[in-house]
């Protein structure tokens, strides 16, 4: 059993691997499938991990894991809140507060690697601990493993310094790889008309569905940057490349810029940042489409010599090799710090 020690740090046992005696410590099967981490998954896929799991009982105050340690175990956090702090290379500390319905430790077990962060209860925290067995018992759980591996790349991405840029003004912006939350804080000044939103999603207003999908991706597969006017916010512009399934070399790209931003190089930077992410990810083709009354959008495809073709009344279309780095509109040091952060996020379970 999990036991508290008296430097406050909660000491988890190592299990070696060795699965639990029937009946000892029982973790109902029903318990885990009522968690909205397990949303999906049918109770009884649930039966061996439910198997390979340890009753957890923390009180607030009590460090879970500590960044730097070796990982043996994750937790499953079912009540409670937790506080994930990370320290920076540079000193700087990062604090993340969760909800209950979460995993932690997972990062650390996918990457065989150290602790990447300190892990604090809140409050009383209850839940359940695994250690080896349990955790490739959800590894063996496709759906489950694909939410463990998004969650894990969104709470690294966390972790990484924004980039200064400047837009063609002067003025100072921020570019980080898009963050849960964004879609939110894309909203929160009404820096995006509806006339730009009808431009970006072709007409149809984006659904609370749709926003997750857009804003809470796996960094591989669908990409995003955005981009932040100050540290904290808000997101001012976005641009993101989505893989094509029957072709992995090619991915579609979008972008949108906020209206008072607009004309100020910032979608040029995007679509720049866009190519480098996507050479580090295997993509050499961009496609897109968008409406033909968009003029911003064109007037951006032109700049890189975008090939242009009606597809449907309304809608152009273009395809088109990604330019080396060298011919980016980026100079070489933005350019060499949007590479290493795209590289931590896409490369991160390599």
């Amino acid at each position: 059993m999990p036991s508290a020690v008296g430097d406050g740090v909660l000491r988890i046992r190592h299990s070696h691997g060795a699965a639990k005696r029937p009946g000892m410590n029982a973790v109902g099967i029903e318990e885990l499938a009522a968690l909205n981490v397990f949303a999906g998954i049918r109770a009884e896929d649930l039966a061996a991990l439910a198997a390979n799991l340890e009753p957890l009982h923390v009180a607030a105050g009590e460090v879970l894991m500590r960044q730097g340690e070796r990982a043996v175990s994750f937790a499953i956090i079912a009540s409670g809140r937790v506080e994930i702090r990370h320290v920076g290379t540079d000193g700087q500390i990062a604090v993340t507060e969760l909800s209950p319905a979460t995993i932690v430790g997972e990062i650390a077990l996918l990457r065989s690697a150290p602790r990447t962060a300190t892990v604090i209860a809140k409050d009383d925290v209850c839940g359940y601990v695994g250690y080896d067995v349990a955790f490739e018992c959800m590894l063996a759980m496709p759906m489950l493993a694909d939410r463990m591996v998004r969650t894990a790349r969104q709470r690294m991405a966390a972790y990484i310094a924004p980039i200064a840029v400047s837009a063609k003004d002067g003025a100072r912006l921020w570019l980080r790889p898009v963050l849960p939350g964004d879609a939110e804080r894309s909203k929160s000044n009404g820096a995006f008309s509806r006339e730009t939103l009808y431009r970006r999603y072709q007409g149809s207003a984006p659904t609370e569905a749709r926003l997750a999908y857009l804003f809470e991706v796996d960094y591989v597969d669908h990409f995003v940057w955005v981009v932040t006017d100050g540290m904290a916010g808000p997101v001012v512009a976005d641009a993101r490349f989505i893989r094509d399934k029957d072709d992995l070399a090619s991915a579609e790209v979008a972008l949108t810029v906020a209206d008072a931003y607009q004309g100020r190089g910032i979608g040029t930077l995007l679509l720049g940042a866009l190519a480098v992410a996507a050479r580090v990810d295997g993509i050499e083709r961009f496609h897109g489409r968008v409406l033909s009354d968009n003029p911003p959008a064109r007037a951006l495809g032109d700049k890189v010599n975008a090939r242009w073709a009606q597809e449907e009344p309304g809608v152009v279309t273009t395809t088109g090799e990604i330019p080396a780095t060298d011919y980016l509109p980026l100079d070489h040091e933005t350019r060499r710090q949007i590479e290493h952060v795209a590289r931590q996020v896409i490369r991160a379970f390599d």
